[in-house]
């Protein structure tokens, strides 16, 4: 893992209060030196503010290079994801430095070129208290690992474009210090259950999948086998996840190995908190937050452990393990109440553990479009939504839902969204006018109301896996070895892509003609290429 540090100019200067002079030279390419006789600054004089737009967002902090100074006092740093977080004190519509410094204080010295902060943001307010201050320069320094990036997406939609492309920009981001981080302002931490998307994601994305190794490497060491991983019964499923699908994609025997004692050790103590007639005592049954609290997350949970077990006990007889914990556990579940769930999120998970009719599921899962999304939960509802309606309906389902959040000026995807806050609201790069509410400071629920709300995190990048998948039609199985292809054009012309393999990368184009869809892979000579629905040519590498 290779950590990368660039320096970007702002794109633009949003905000101007005060006697603040020649504002616009701090937007201009100039040597990154700060001199003795430096002539094209902004000069500020007294009490002001200057918000800046880097048009993106980022990982990082500013580097300020600060030339004279005359009775300065503190100057006032504070970073947003929004262009109003950037300028709401803490404590505001819950404003706050939770996980990452991102409002503070600092005292520029004259002739000097700093470094401050380390958050997540794309605005910056800077705050005069008095004194006269000489401004060479304010870069924001943007630091990010380094990725062998090879999942591609492109196809003649250009919205399906954008949305791959910043599902890739906000996973690529939250991948930092040798692990995938939830957020990079607010949950820099690594939620065991919030990984199985970014997991997928990075697998279709690049061949260094050494961080999706170090999460799982990480749960186990925070977690006996007895206990849940961060404090949360299905966290433990989604490890289980995790780890099958990391061997599915890698065929990695080795690492993977390490883990089936501590495995089947988990499933041998979930089987336990199961009654014969299918009850279940966990500590807490989280499917995420929308439905946190609810029916719809028991349901869910209990669509989720029999997904896990299922995979969990296949991949321990691959290992010459007794999956009899994991048989027993569908056993008990099987003889358990049928419930019907409400919530997209219970009903996709229930459908793609087998128990949901489909004409049942469909008409749940189509209802009101986008409504009901949740972004990390996405590409479950999306896939169900495919199995059970078609691919046409899902991809219009999730340019719709993540469409939204572009319409508002999102560069990366955010921790939750709903497609009802795009009513009467404005973009994240401006100021709500009067009678519109703010996207960012005005929504969220549950643990992140308002400005506290994230928006990059990880676990929203499903649009990878899910168009790789369901448009290229991808199905990885044997270690990466055998590839199934079917795919679902939902009325494009062409969609074209590649994803990484153990064996080196392979390239896909689908056209569609008259006669059917045209498919042609160049694929690794060792990989095995099934063809489904469409004519295929294959080159070998």
């Amino acid at each position: 893992m290779v950590e990368i540090t660039e320096f970007l100019l702002p794109v633009k200067v949003l905000l101007i209060e005060g006697n603040v002079e020649n504002a616009e030279s701090l937007l201009k390419n100039k040597t990154k030196q700060i001199g003795l006789g430096e002539n094209d600054v902004a000069t500020i004089n007294g009490k002001a503010r200057i918000v800046l737009d880097f048009g993106k967002e980022i990982n990082g902090g500013i580097r300020i290079l600060t030339h004279y100074i005359e009775n300065g006092l503190p100057v006032g740093i504070r970073f947003g994801e929004s262009l109003t977080e950037s300028i709401t004190p803490l404590g505001v519509k819950n404003s706050t430095n939770d996980h990452s410094l991102r409002d503070f204080s600092v005292s520029l010295p004259q002739l000097s070129d700093g470094c401050y902060g380390q958050t997540g943001f794309r605005f910056v307010c800077l705050g005069f208290a008095g004194g006269k201050y000489r401004i060479k320069n304010v870069y924001a320094r943007s630091v990010y690992e380094r990725h062998n990036v090879v999942g591609r997406f492109r196809c003649d939609d250009e919205r399906l474009n954008e949305i791959y492309s910043v599902a890739q920009k906000t996973l690529l981001l939250c991948l930092n210090g040798g692990m995938i981080w939830d957020g990079i302002k607010r949950d820099r931490l690594v939620w065991i259950g919030d990984l199985h998307p970014e997991t997928l994601g990075l697998l279709y994305t690049s061949d260094e999948n050494e961080n999706v190794a170090s999460c799982i490497d990480f749960g186990v060491s925070e977690t006996p086998p007895e206990d849940w991983m961060n404090g949360h019964t299905s966290y433990s499923f989604w490890w289980i996840l995790v780890v099958c699908d990391y061997y599915r994609f890698t065929g990695d025997r080795e690492k993977v190995g390490l883990y089936v004692d501590y495995l089947a050790k988990l499933m041998a103590n979930t089987e336990k908190c199961i009654s014969e007639n299918g009850e279940t005592n966990f500590p807490n049954n989280f499917l995420d937050w929308p439905t946190s609290g609810t029916n719809d997350a028991v349901i869910g949970c209990r669509a989720l452990l029999k997904i896990a077990a299922k995979k969990g006990g296949e991949l321990l007889k691959s290992f010459g393990l007794d999956d009899f914990s994991a048989r027993e556990i569908l056993r008990k579940l099987s003889n358990g109440k049928r419930e019907e769930p409400t919530a997209k999120q219970a009903v996709a998970m229930d459908y793609l553990a087998g128990d949901a009719k489909k004409e049942n599921a469909s008409v749940k899962l189509s209802a009101g479009g986008a409504k009901g999304l949740s972004t990390f939960m996405s590409y479950y509802i999306l896939t169900a939504v495919k199995e059970s309606c078609g691919a046409k309906t899902a991809v219009d389902m999730m340019k719709e839902y993540y469409g939204g959040m572009l319409d508002k000026g999102a560069t990366t995807f955010w921790e939750d969204f709903d497609v009802d806050w795009t009513l009467g609201s404005g973009r994240i790069d401006e100021i709500p006018q009067e009678g519109q509410k703010d996207v960012h400071g005005d929504y969220g629920k549950f643990c992140y109301t308002g400005f506290r709300h994230s928006l990059c995190h990880g676990w929203s990048c499903g649009p990878i896996a899910f168009l790789t998948e369901t448009v290229l039609g991808v199905k990885v199985s044997n270690g990466g070895k055998t590839i199934e292809i079917t795919p679902s054009l939902c009325g494009l012309g062409f969609a074209e892509g590649a994803f990484p393999t153990p064996y080196g990368k392979i390239e896909i184009r689908h056209r569609q003609t008259e006669s059917g869809v045209e498919t042609e892979i160049i694929a690794p000579k060792d990989t095995e290429i099934i063809a489904k629905g469409c004519k295929l040519t294959r080159k070998d590498l």
